[in-house]
């Protein structure tokens, strides 16, 4: 085994018997060719619970947001609807408070004014509420900034991607995601929500209640606690497959994905899963040439169509050694995915830490991989 894959593997470890997470797995590849795949830890931050493999499933919370939009730009792919359309073109209830102008195209970016989540979030959360009740508050909502003059990271223009799809085709979208992405990619392990035949092959997300450490052989609760997370693992969450966050999956279905996106489209096996031009149009930066931004916005975040571009002059997302031009996306459950289109380096780390606690793991992981093997 080399340096970089040691290197990544005793990190992960280290954080695995830190208590910051119970589970680990990373794959890395090289234009098909498989470097490293590994797995680490329990499946619950319990020393009885199951051992984790390569083939467990976690839960990536926002690594959902590229797999929701790539589905998406099928629609576009077929000439259903076009970038430019106004959302309330197909849902015509959400044309109150100013949000007439926003088109597909800014929920696409990131740039569409909305929150991220909707008003009443939490309390919708509590009382279990189906999706349509999020859609309800996202129609009601009022913007924070005109479409298209700034960029805000939001939750909310991703449901109503998944809400405008479910209109256009009249088919439910965590089907319409399966039947469009997931299918043809052989993305066998891959759900939008839970599903009963995942039980025995699924990785508990760390709650804001399970903030542990390493004590003397065993895992203890800390006092502390991360009340900005969600508990990911009650029965309703796992089951409501909401868009922004819900996907179930492996690091090997991701790699999948993330080849396609290398090959202009087409899988391993030959199989077509978008047009060349759709991969084009998912991965350009569009926030360099928004000329409703000031150059300080601009500059600030790359989004191609809800995948994030990684820029010289911006946050690094995935870690300062990751090439620009690299996309992908990261999640609050600790997760995070990138490839790189010079070296044709895919990179996949799955964890259930949290994002918010961890970010400075998955950055360093990258790295690692990125100084290693992104030199062409």
């Amino acid at each position: 085994m080399s340096d970089f894959q040691d290197l990544i593997i005793h990190r992960l470890e280290d954080r695995i018997n830190a208590g910051a997470m119970s589970a680990a797995a990373v794959r890395i590849e090289k234009t098909g060719d498989l470097l490293l795949d590994w797995a680490g830890g329990t499946s619950e931050f319990d020393l009885n619970s199951q051992p984790v493999n390569t083939g467990s499933i976690f839960h990536v919370a926002s690594i959902s947001k590229p797999m929701v939009t790539s589905a998406f730009v099928k629609l576009i792919e077929q000439g259903l609807v076009d970038a430019e359309d106004p959302v309330a073109k197909f849902v015509p209830e959400f044309a109150k408070n100013g949000k007439e102008a926003v088109t597909l195209m800014h929920c696409l970016t990131h740039s569409s004014g909305l929150p991220d989540m909707v008003p009443g979030n939490i309390e919708l959360r509590k009382r279990n509420a189906p999706l349509s009740e999020f859609v309800a508050a996202a129609c009601q909502t009022e913007l924070l900034f005109p479409p298209g003059t700034d960029v805000l990271y939001q939750s909310s223009g991703i449901l109503m991607l998944a809400e405008v799809a479910e209109r256009v085709t009249g088919v439910p979208f965590r089907e319409f995601l399966s039947t469009e992405i997931f299918e043809p990619a052989g993305m066998e392990s891959s759900h939008l929500g839970w599903r009963p035949e995942f039980e025995s092959r699924t990785v508990a997300a760390k709650t804001n209640m399970t903030n542990l450490a390493w004590r003397s052989g065993g895992y203890e609760t800390e006092n502390s606690e991360d009340t900005n997370n969600w508990n990911h693992n009650s029965l309703y969450w796992r089951n409501i497959g909401s868009p922004w966050g819900g996907v179930h999956t492996t690091t090997a279905d991701i790699g999948r994905l993330m080849q396609i996106m290398l090959n202009h489209g087409v899988s391993s096996s030959g199989q077509k899963v978008f047009e060349p031009g759709t991969v084009r149009m998912l991965l350009s930066d569009y926030t360099a040439a928004q000329p409703l931004m000031t150059d300080e916005i601009r500059l600030r975040d790359g989004w191609g169509l809800g995948w994030r571009i990684q820029r010289l002059a911006s946050d690094w997302a995935y870690g300062s050694a990751v090439p620009a031009g690299a996309f992908g996306h990261y999640g609050a459950t600790g997760t995070v995915t990138w490839a790189d289109p010079a070296s044709g380096i895919i990179f996949v780390l799955l964890t259930n830490g949290l994002h918010s606690l961890e970010a400075a793991t998955l950055k360093a992981c990258g790295n690692i991989a990125a100084a290693a093997l992104c030199a062409e």
